[in-house]
């Protein structure tokens, strides 16, 4: 197997855009508090300690994201497979012309197209058999559709004749369900959405009270109780996002 072949369950972030993605999210943060507090130093502080967990955050949905395009693209492979089945030609030159579709729709630096190419470099220079490849292949994903895929193709491999049939048969019930799926996921993001804009607007009326002037917000910025109700307000809105991201993120 290729060592160099990207494990998609994992992040794949460099150390770089670890640390952007931290300062990025503690700026934000940073920003938020100052509303609230109108202290720079409590405001820095409030803001490098919750980058941590938005950094974390931010990581996890790059993983999520890629492996969603990833699963997109296994959809429109098996497509283009069973395509180039029907038509009567073998594995190897079915993937070959999946290959080719595959390219004309997606860049040359698209998993996708990576994978194929992997496979096909395996097989024919490395000797590897295709249902071992596309084992390692699912387990790399760690998507359930490539794993059934997997799974059937090294059932079918070189015992059946209904190769064609069943890799469209295959890839029209993993389509069929990614169609589901996406149905609902736009229904959640259109809800998630509405989530978000209703967690703003406790900064958007501390701006507005803010700039009415005639020191209407000085006893919050200047008073201990001041301090004391504006780290209340911070927590509950912490703990809505938290639990707002937590309901948005429905496993289908």
């Amino acid at each position: 197997m290729n060592p160099n072949m990207p494990v998609y369950y994992r992040c794949n972030m460099k150390k770089g855009e670890h640390i952007l993605a931290y300062l990025v999210s503690s700026l934000i943060i940073a920003v938020i508090a100052y509303l609230f507090y109108h202290l720079v130093p409590i405001s820095v502080l409030v803001g490098l300690g919750a980058g941590f967990y938005l950094e974390k955050i931010y990581a996890d949905s790059t993983v999520k994201k890629r492996m969603a395009a990833l699963r997109l693209q296994f959809r429109d492979f098996l497509e283009s497979m069973s395509v180039a089945a029907r038509a009567g030609n073998v594995e190897v030159m079915a993937l070959k012309s999946a290959l080719k579709d595959l390219k004309i729709s997606y860049s040359a630096k698209a998993d996708i197209v990576k994978e194929v190419e992997n496979i096909l470099l395996q097989y024919e220079k490395g000797g590897i058999e295709l249902k071992y490849l596309f084992e390692d292949f699912a387990n790399r994903s760690n998507l359930e559709d490539i794993r059934s895929f997997a799974t059937i193709y090294a059932v079918i491999e070189g015992k059946n004749d209904r190769f064609g049939e069943i890799v469209t048969q295959t890839s029209e019930i993993i389509g069929d369900k990614i169609e589901i799926e996406q149905e609902i996921h736009t229904v959640i993001a259109s809800a998630k959405s509405e989530t978000n804009m209703m967690l703003l607007m406790p900064i958007v009326i501390v701006v507005a009270m803010s700039m009415m002037g005639s020191g209407f917000m000085d006893a919050l910025f200047t008073t201990f109780a001041g301090h004391a109700a504006a780290t209340v307000a911070l927590v509950i809105f912490g703990i809505s996002y938290v639990l707002a991201s937590k309901a948005s993120n429905i496993k289908i």
